[in-house]
């Protein structure tokens, strides 16, 4: 019985065959490389997904063990391992969490913030009271006061006697023409995450004076804000807007960062659920 040679394989013969030059090679080999690895990836199935995701869990590889957990949830949604990855995915955060700030995880109580630590907390926040909807509003004193720049902050908004909660606002300003976003990829210290248009007019778009205006504001998901915490903690982050026929990248800055972390430090402070 014959055996059949991948393509991907025929193609590198080919390649090696014509003399291509060393760098270019190595390029695509490499490319061969996670093209083997991605088709291997879709082979796989919800048991062995899960049955992956732990295996890192237990070698103490967080970021791995939630991209397989990521990928199961997403391809096999309605399967009990999906149930289970979930859970478990809450759990593999918490660690990766715990990781970047140097502490141990451990099943206790919740401490009771003291009025001293919410104090100092909001103490860094500026805050504006919304007559018409009876909401207290609540920036970091830093927080982009203008449109016609760009900007990745959080705010919190805070009804009486109610949990607060959390949003986002990523801002895009440019000086010539429409990027018309429909895709934006941050990546925080090698750890990606990706946000798409769920549904026409997430992404808004507004012809300001001297330019174009594309943002969204959403109030923040579990996913949101294990990113936004991501993003403060890291040390080198950036910012990428995939546009209709071109794209632009950008660094976050030290100073949206310390923002993000002084938002997210009250939104905790005052209650707000950061699991």
């Amino acid at each position: 019985m014959k055996k059949s040679i991948p393509i991907y394989t025929l193609i590198l013969l080919f390649i090696i065959g014509c003399g291509i030059p060393e760098a270019e090679y190595n390029k695509l080999k490499k490319e061969n490389e996670k093209l083997k690895q991605e088709i291997a990836e879709c082979q796989l199935t919800s048991s062995q997904l899960y049955e992956q995701a732990t295996g890192y869990y237990d070698k103490a590889d967080y970021l791995s063990s939630r991209k397989k957990l990521k990928t199961l949830i997403k391809k096999y949604p309605s399967s009990k391992e999906s149930k289970k990855g979930k859970k478990f995915l809450k759990k593999v955060e918490k660690n990766i969490i715990a990781t970047r700030h140097g502490e141990e995880v451990e099943e206790k109580e919740e401490k009771k913030i003291s009025e001293k630590d919410y104090k100092k907390a909001l103490s860094k926040l500026k805050k504006k009271y919304d007559v018409a909807n009876d909401v207290t509003w609540y920036s970091d004193k830093y927080s982009p006061k203008k449109n016609s720049i760009n900007a990745l902050y959080a705010y919190i908004g805070k009804k009486e006697k109610k949990k607060p909660w959390l949003a986002m606002v990523i801002n895009h300003f440019s000086k010539k023409e429409w990027l018309y976003i429909q895709e934006i990829i941050i990546t925080a210290d090698g750890e990606v995450f990706t946000m798409e248009e769920e549904k026409p007019g997430d992404f808004k778009a507004l012809a300001e004076s001297g330019g174009t205006r594309e943002w969204f504001d959403k109030v923040a998901d579990d996913e949101d804000i294990f990113m936004m915490q991501a993003i403060a903690s890291s040390k080198k982050c950036k910012i990428k807007y995939i546009g209709k026929e071109k794209k632009e990248e950008r660094t976050i800055s030290s100073k949206e960062k310390r923002a993000l972390k002084n938002v997210l430090k009250a939104y905790e402070a005052m209650g707000g659920n950061m699991d």
